[in-house]
């Protein structure tokens, strides 16, 4: 009854996302059964941590959208989240609400809440930083690069990382774990999440498509750009932002998930 109960919660907030632009038809979908997995293997909280993540990303994609259309590099998207970014931000969520349901075990748990955080940060460190003032820092070209290009960060962008990492793994720790394990749990899931995000900003700088437009000049991750196709001048051709996502999480989910078989 109370499964039941949740399911129909879930049907009317996507039903409500997809009505409000944050979802498009598919992604509706995905979130849905993406939503189902992890209320039957976490339960109620599980699905509450999930919320969380969607809600605070998608507000925080609307936060300065009129400053972000300006920015050449980026594609400012008004339709939604569509089911591969669903499966990007959420793929290893889902990995480890079916892992859980057929092997019940904290790894799975830590792995689940350390892949949230982890796209957390990211999603965060992505739709803030770009609204920095001065250019960000390219990690491995080691020079100051436009706002929105992959692989450079900027102060604020690395605040907000840690600020979405801190919130759901916070919030995660305190609702699965108790006593003395919740602050070595948040403490550990915090960091997977954080330098999940280091790893992604290094992955997205190296192998993730880069292009640049003919027509502007502006380094993009669109085969587009002005109107035009535009030019690969990076990356291997299987490897776009949705991928380097959902390793990274993958990977930020796995490192937690260690972790916790250590500590616990």
């Amino acid at each position: 009854m109370a499964f039941a109960l949740f399911m129909a919660v879930l049907a009317l907030f996507v039903f409500m996302a997809f009505r409000l632009r944050m979802l498009t038809l598919d992604g509706a979908f995905s979130s849905w059964g993406l939503g189902v997995v992890i209320t039957a293997a976490f339960g109620y909280r599980g699905l509450g941590l999930l919320l969380l993540f969607f809600i605070s990303s998608s507000l925080l994609s609307k936060w300065g959208k009129e400053k972000k259309k300006k920015l050449r590099t980026l594609s400012v998207e008004s339709t939604g989240r569509n089911a591969g970014q669903v499966f990007a931000n959420g793929g290893a969520a889902f990995i480890a609400g079916g892992g859980y349901l057929l092997f019940p075990h904290p790894f799975w748990l830590a792995l689940f809440i350390g892949s949230l955080a982890e796209a957390s940060a990211d999603t965060w460190a992505s739709e803030i930083g770009v609204l920095s003032k001065g250019e960000p820092y390219h990690l491995l070209r080691r020079t100051r690069v436009e706002r929105g290009i992959s692989g450079a960060v900027s102060p604020l962008g690395l605040a907000a990382a840690a600020l979405g990492s801190l919130l759901i793994s916070a919030t995660g720790a305190l609702m699965f774990f108790d006593g003395k394990w919740i602050f070595p749990v948040l403490l550990f899931i915090f960091l997977a999440g954080f330098l999940g995000n280091v790893l992604d900003t290094i992955i997205g700088g190296t192998v993730q498509l880069g292009f640049r437009c003919r027509i502007c000049g502006a380094e993009v991750e669109e085969h587009t750009h002005c109107g035009v196709l535009t030019e690969k001048i990076k990356g291997w051709s299987s490897v776009n932002n949705n991928t380097v996502n959902f390793i990274s999480s993958t990977l930020a989910g796995l490192a937690a998930g260690v972790v916790i078989l250590w500590i616990l």
